[in-house]
């Protein structure tokens, strides 16, 4: 029998969302997604029906902010705070984002 990962607690995978708010106005959202709801997540963001007010099911909501995409400053530090590289970080925070299905 396999033993429990001790750090399955504090595993996340970074997701950075973008959606209209209530004033028309774009957003984006930087979130850290368990490894256990990774899944859940996704065919929400499919279907989406993301709630924001209720995103705990799935992890933690980390920054957001008004405009289309998030200032490099942000990218960067989000990306120091979760040990994740930066050149990779950068590069798919400046990706087009993907249209719903």
């Amino acid at each position: 029998m396999s033993q429990p990962d001790p750090l399955e607690d504090l595993k996340r995978t970074i997701v950075l969302l973008y959606g209209i708010m209530a004033n028309g106005k774009p957003f984006w959202l930087f979130a850290a997604i368990r490894p256990s709801k990774y899944q859940a997540f996704l065919s929400v963001q499919k279907e989406g029906a993301i709630d924001l007010d209720k995103f705990e099911v799935y992890g933690e909501l980390i920054i957001s902010g008004e405009g289309k995409s998030p200032p490099d400053e942000v990218i960067l530090k989000v990306a120091e705070m979760y040990q994740t590289d930066v050149s990779s970080f950068l590069e798919a925070a400046h990706e087009e984002p993907k249209k719903p299905e």
